[in-house]
């Protein structure tokens, strides 16, 4: 008997929301270690060839197998092979130019090489209804994959978008890179070792909270005050801003706004409205406040991600 019942499994993976982040094709330059560094995302390398090790006990990785970093787990990650590595901590590489001198960068049109250390690398968001980081609830170890086909295939797939400037690419990585957390939720459903990892997050499916979390995404334009939400929620007004945080380990305004802007973000990629209207649109009223948390939120202003992806008919 399986450790979940799938239908609740199932309602989990309903509610995550993916946020690609950026992939590459690397090839070691120098042997190196990170030993309990922390990123910022959730990171899965697969070995192409040669030498890695991972997991606190650095187990070799295989070429073809995976190596999962939930984002807030210390990695432990060997690049290359020697008896004596240069050995990051908890920082890790303290610039893209650092991390080139020992791990560079390798464009997919140079193909493999045996003789070579080489991974693919991927870094992403998952976040249950865009608000509870889902891997850092689950508070999982790195570990090591098996091969598996598909994961390689989309792997593949994210990578060569990442590389390409075709039309959807945004959405291509998208679509490849939620398939791909499904295999890694597949796989970790899989192993009863993980059950009481993940005992702590089926109370999320609270109805209380489901209610709050759709009626939130669904009138961003409205009032969503706390007495507002309160009423959705069957709480008190004084009780539910601790609720949420609660069971989502996040203030319940704050989410709100990350929800607007997160809205805004997307109608300036994709619809034709002027900017303060987005910005109406989502629930600011004020277009000068809106401008400075944009900015705040995604380091560029809302018409620099116009110019950048705007849609011609």
């Amino acid at each position: 008997m399986k450790f979940m019942r799938d239908d609740i499994f199932n309602n989990i993976i309903e509610a995550l929301q993916v946020k690609y982040y950026r992939a590459a094709l690397r090839e070691i330059v120098k042997p190196s270690e990170l030993n309990a560094t922390i990123e910022p995302r959730n990171v899965l390398v697969q070995v192409k060839s040669g030498i890695c090790y991972g997991e606190s006990g650095f187990t070799k990785i295989e070429a073809g197998y995976f190596y999962f970093m939930p984002v807030g787990s210390p990695i432990y990650f060997r690049h290359g092979k020697s008896e004596k590595y240069t050995v990051f901590g908890k920082e890790g590489f303290s610039s893209p130019e650092h991390r080139e001198e020992f791990v560079k960068s390798r464009s997919v049109k140079n193909g493999l090489d045996d003789k070579k250390d080489i991974f693919s690398i991927i870094g992403f968001d998952v976040a249950i209804y865009g608000a509870i980081p889902f891997f850092s609830i689950l508070e999982l170890p790195c570990f090591i994959l098996p091969k598996n086909e598909e994961m390689s295939y989309l792997m593949d797939a994210i990578i060569i978008e990442e590389e390409s400037r075709n039309l959807g690419r945004d959405r291509m990585l998208k679509n490849l890179t939620e398939e791909l957390v499904v295999h890694i939720c597949r796989y970790i459903h899989s192993k009863p070792q993980y059950q009481k990892n993940f005992e702590k997050i089926s109370y999320l499916l609270d109805k209380r909270l489901v209610n709050i979390i759709h009626f939130v995404q669904n009138n961003l334009k409205k009032d969503l005050s706390n007495h507002i939400i309160a009423e959705i929620a069957f709480v008190s007004r004084d009780y539910v801003g601790q609720f949420f945080k609660s069971l989502t380990n996040t203030n319940l305004q704050d989410y709100i706004e990350n929800q607007r802007l997160e809205k805004a973000h997307y109608l300036l990629r994709t619809s034709k409205e002027n900017i303060q209207e987005i910005a109406l649109n989502v629930g600011f009223k004020d277009p000068a406040y809106f401008s400075r948390r944009f900015k705040l939120r995604f380091t560029q202003n809302a018409n620099q991600i116009r110019r950048d992806n705007i849609i011609g008919l």
